[in-house]
This record gives C-alpha cells, structure tokens and sequence, in this order.
C-alpha cells in the first residue's frame, strides 16, 4: 500500500468529477478492488470519530506551541541583573 498512490490517484478522481470517489480499504486489502483502491460509490463511508480526534489533536499541539510561546515571551531577555 503505497500511500502517495492512493492519495495521488484519489485526487485525480476529484479533478475528473468524481465527488464521491474514496478509498476502500478493504477491497484494497483483499485484493478486489484497484490496484490504488480509489473508487466512486455512494457508500464510502468516512468516520465522525476520526475527524473528531484528529481535530482535538490538531487544537492540543496548537494550544501547546502557544503557551510555550507564551513562557518564552514572558521571560526577560539578557541574563541576570547586575547589581
């Protein structure tokens, strides 16, 4: 499973006007389907679930460089202070 292929082949689909073209792994898997499992049907289904954890990822390592930044900001530039 070669994942440029896939993707490349997926966008290809997309420009041509297949709007509902995906990935079926599963034939992919068994050997069914295509050689880049890309294929139009109205049944491919893409999981709420994933979206979900992706995005919550995504906003956790977001929120994370932010307060790094934020300690980073915070903390005076030059050294100690002569006395």
């Amino acid at each position: 499973l070669d994942a440029t292929d896939v993707v490349t082949a997926l966008g290809a689909a997309h420009v041509d006007g297949s709007v509902t073209a995906g990935v079926d792994i599963e034939a992919m898997v068994s050997g069914e389907g295509t050689s880049t499992g890309v294929r139009e049907s109205e049944d491919v289904v893409d999981l709420l679930a994933t979206k979900q954890s992706a995005f919550r990822l995504a906003l956790d390592a977001a929120l994370t460089v932010l307060r790094v930044d934020q300690i980073i900001m915070s903390k005076q530039a030059g050294g100690p202070k002569k006395q």
